[in-house]
């Protein structure tokens, strides 16, 4: 199998490592595209090694075929960047999210049936196998009906995070695309996302949640929001809660719980490293690291090329997260924290809010919004999806 990168430095870099030091014959990486090429941090490993670098996707296929192109660019690229592979004969891993909008989704999807080849969007913890079994078992009825489900994952950016790839982090526009960088549609986007997914009908579906209520709030001296709480509910009023931010002065490892009729399936980073079903009976069941293997995307991709199957994750699959970061842009205001909150981490560059850890543990310990804690400038706004 044929396969060029798109994007070589921040996560790219894990594709074109992990192809780099492939020892698999069956496995061919033949170039790579990136803008900057002279900027890259991977130039010097992909020279030593023979693998061509080209500024654009067209120069590449003007000389090359690709059977696999992966695609780890800015979001607002994906669209376009996607549909140009296909176009030439290539099968696409896009790393999350799908895009911005409902639009561009929906182009990519038009362009897979065109084409006749699938996108497989790189959500981690959709294709991970600790993550499949438990989904297997959900649906097979072991743990009963869902009751809640619930994540919480922050942690603090500075002001070099939003500053990145020419200024496109935390904006929600720029210079023509729509863009709505957020910690809900970037860093996090896995652990909202993983909600859906294993909730979804099938493997390879995920759900959409019909109501949220959600608020958002800045801290950072960017365009869009850096916080966001939400109360969500599935068309079967199963009650979702996420919380996350940039903002706050420590790091919180992703957690979970998601509480069934006969078990409570939990997961810590920190604490329960290993995705844990408990029964009510006292009994329990261990799924593993959800974060085991970081090109399991690209095998995954690849098996189904060769088998002529669709991956696990397509934009069909993914398509129910983009529905909610629209939503969130079009619906919800983004509140300013109070000035007097704002604290400053000197040595690190970044803004902080004070007392936004415990507020957002408080939160997720009891499934509440921000203004439901009594923090007089939260404004909760309801929306539906369609």
């Amino acid at each position: 199998m044929k396969i060029m990168t798109v994007g070589t430095g921040g996560y790219a870099s894990v594709y074109v490592n992990g192809l780099l030091e492939n020892t698999d014959p069956s496995i061919e990486y033949v170039g790579a595209v990136e803008k900057y090429p002279d900027t890259s941090p991977a130039k010097e490993k992909l020279d030593e090694a023979g693998i061509p670098i080209y500024t654009t996707m067209e120069e590449f296929f003007a000389r090359h075929t690709a059977d696999l192109t992966i695609i780890s660019t800015p979001t607002f690229l994906h669209r376009e960047q996607s549909i140009c592979a296909l176009s030439h004969g290539s099968y696409v891993l896009c790393e999350k999210p799908v895009a911005p909008m409902i639009g561009d989704a929906e182009a990519m999807m038009a362009a897979e049936k065109q084409y006749g080849k699938f996108i497989a969007i790189g959500y981690q913890l959709a294709y991970s196998k600790a993550i499949r079994s438990l989904k297997a078992d959900i649906l097979s009825g072991l743990f009963g009906k869902p009751q809640s489900l619930k994540t919480i994952i922050y942690g603090p950016r500075n002001r070099g995070y939003f500053a990145r790839g020419g200024g496109w982090g935390g904006r929600i526009s720029k210079d023509g695309y729509m863009i709505l960088d957020s910690a809900i549609s970037n860093a996090c986007a896995h652990y909202v996302f993983n909600m859906f997914y294993v909730l979804g009908k099938s493997m390879d579906e995920s759900i959409t949640p019909a109501r949220v209520k959600a608020e958002c709030f800045r801290g950072h001296e960017i365009e869009n929001f850096d916080t966001c709480v939400m109360q969500m509910e599935t068309e079967d009023h199963i009650p979702l809660f996420f919380a996350t931010s940039h903002a706050t002065e420590n790091w919180h490892s992703v957690e979970f719980e998601f509480s069934f009729e006969k078990a409570a399936i939990r997961y810590s980073m920190n604490d329960l490293p290993t995705v844990t079903a408990e029964f009510t009976d006292g009994s329990r069941k261990e799924y593993g690291n959800p974060f085991a293997g970081e090109l399991i995307k690209m095998y995954d991709s690849l098996e189904a090329i060769a088998s002529g199957t669709a991956p696990v994750c397509t934009v069909k699959t993914a398509v129910c997260h983009t529905k909610l970061i629209e939503g969130l842009y079009r619906n919800v205001p983004i509140v300013n924290f109070p000035a007097a909150l704002i604290q400053e981490k000197e040595d690190d560059d970044r803004p902080y809010v004070y007392g936004l850890d415990e507020l957002l543990n408080t939160a997720y310990a009891q499934g509440k919004l921000l203004s439901e804690l009594g923090c007089a400038y939260a404004e909760p706004t309801e929306f539906t999806i369609g």
